[in-house]
């Protein structure tokens, strides 16, 4: 029976290469923003985090690529992990604000509804 509490390694400040400020490699293709996210969906299992939130810099784009990443990620024997054992992927945004200035983290539940967001 679940008793409830969870904990998680989280990093509830992720950027990707659609940050403002990224320094790294542009993906702009499908292809390469696949490719990105399935990198990075690795490298947070190598590093043991457990939960993300993408938070660039008033920009979205890239929480589905990476939630859909974690979803499809296959273990060392080609299956798929368990839903209690995926990346937990929260959508985000990091806005800046003029008045005061400030910075500021918008975090959504990893289940909230994509179908809200505009594109």
């Amino acid at each position: 029976m679940d008793q409830g509490n969870h904990y998680k390694k989280c990093d509830l400040q992720v950027h990707s290469p659609r940050d403002r400020g990224w320094k790294g490699t542009d993906c702009v293709t499908e292809e390469e923003r696949q490719a990105y996210s399935k990198t990075f969906v690795k490298e947070c299992r190598t590093a043991e985090i457990n939960a993300v939130a993408v938070t660039d810099h008033h920009d979205m784009v890239f929480f589905g690529y990476i939630k859909d990443a974690a979803k499809e990620e296959l273990d060392e024997n080609g299956n798929s992990y368990p839903n209690d054992q995926q990346l937990i992927v929260s959508p985000g945004i990091e806005l800046t604000l003029n008045q005061p200035p400030m910075q500021g983290l918008l975090i959504l539940d990893a289940n909230f509804p994509e179908e809200l967001f505009i594109t």
